[in-house]
């Protein structure tokens, strides 16, 4: 179900996403430039937080709370806040791959997204290391820098490379075997190691598709929309946008979808349906 926001609105919501996660972008970017400083801890394998995650997150809920008082606000640091029932809510992750962050790899982002219902609206993610910026607004289309985006027209999966996660606690060798036969039928893979930029990087044509077996709605309801809005495919957002039940998340160009069903084979129940049935 679409939302009742006026076009107008959802426009100034995206100016202002912009506005706060590049002025967030800049205080992470000054962290990851001196990594030794940081202070961290973990919260499982291979997943870290640190003092700047906890600060970047501040920030952006300060910054809302200042443009929109009352509303919502769900991070994954700090989790959900008190707002208004009857609206929406912010989701923000403010630093999505932050394992990449801490080695010092460029493949990290801040996410933001205003979401009604369980649909995302309007989308925000910054790339600090690149200062590209990904937006979208639902039914107005997606854009990088302000150029418009649109996935690749690509119809094998010999044309260019797929994004492939994997997960220790979410059968591992789903996504190995995959990438096998992947490789064995002339395709290519690649890990990004954030899931955010990886659908980012669908919707911009830049990736054929992009999976990710086990995700929050931090990680995929902004990607998500700037999928769709470019014009590609991707499985149903989540149900339960508090971040209790991790799911897969699958998108790709309409030209490569098919070739995804090995993957959406491995997790069945309600991973995929036709994309006009919720939009």
């Amino acid at each position: 179900m679409m939302s009742s926001i006026s076009d107008e609105e959802l426009r100034r919501r995206c100016a202002v996403a912009k506005q706060v996660i590049t002025e967030a972008g800049k205080v992470a970017l000054a962290a990851f430039m001196d990594r030794d400083s940081l202070e961290i801890r973990t919260k499982g394998a291979q997943d870290w937080v640190t003092n700047v995650d906890m600060e970047v997150e501040n920030l952006i809920r300060e910054r809302l709370v200042a443009s929109f008082p009352g509303e919502p606000i769900l991070g994954e640091e700090k989790g959900a806040s008190e707002g208004d029932d009857d609206g929406g809510v912010w989701v923000v992750d403010p630093i999505d791959g932050t394992t990449c962050f801490l080695l010092g790899l460029p493949q990290w982002c801040v996410v933001l997204c205003y979401v009604v219902g369980i649909t995302p609206v309007v989308a925000a993610i910054y790339v600090p290391t690149v200062n590209e910026m990904f937006t979208a607004v639902a039914g107005q289309g997606a854009l990088v820098n302000d150029k418009k985006m649109q996935v690749a027209a690509a119809r094998s999966i010999s044309d260019g490379m797929i994004s492939v996660g994997a997960a220790q606690t979410s059968n591992p060798e789903i996504s190995g075997r995959f990438i096998g036969d992947l490789v064995k039928d002339g395709g290519m893979y690649v890990r990004l190691g954030s899931c955010a930029l990886s659908l980012a990087s669908v919707a911009a044509g830049r990736l054929l598709a992009a999976y990710e077996p086990l995700v929050s709605p931090w990680d995929d309801l902004a990607g998500m929309l700037l999928v769709r809005e470019a014009g590609g495919r991707t499985n149903p957002y989540s149900t339960d946008i508090t971040g209790k039940n991790r799911r897969a998340v699958i998108a790709a160009t309409p030209g490569v979808w098919s070739a995804m069903q090995p993957l959406i084979e491995g997790y069945p129940v309600g991973l995929v349906e036709d994309i006009g049935d919720d939009l």
